[in-house]
């Protein structure tokens, strides 16, 4: 199973993000005003599921990305 390999720009914390561990602990970071957003939710779900199967997984991890993009905190 693979997660992506993300980067948060420094200014939102500056952690590379490689697995749904650290995907899963970057989110709990974050205050309740992020965590209640709609794309935070979902990929909250996702990664709920993400040790279900390699798809789940892969879906996770889109949701994650999504998620740190809507937010603008992707580095490029």
């Amino acid at each position: 199973m693979a997660f992506g390999n993300y980067k948060i720009k420094a200014d939102f914390g500056g952690e590379r993000i490689t697995d749904r561990n650290s995907a899963t602990a970057f989110m709990l970071t974050l205050t309740t005003i992020y965590r209640k957003k709609p794309h935070w939710k979902l990929a909250d779900q996702a990664l709920r599921q993400a040790s279900k199967s390699a798809a789940a997984e892969s879906r996770a991890s889109a949701a994650f990305k999504a998620a740190i993009e809507a937010e603008g905190w992707l580095e490029n």
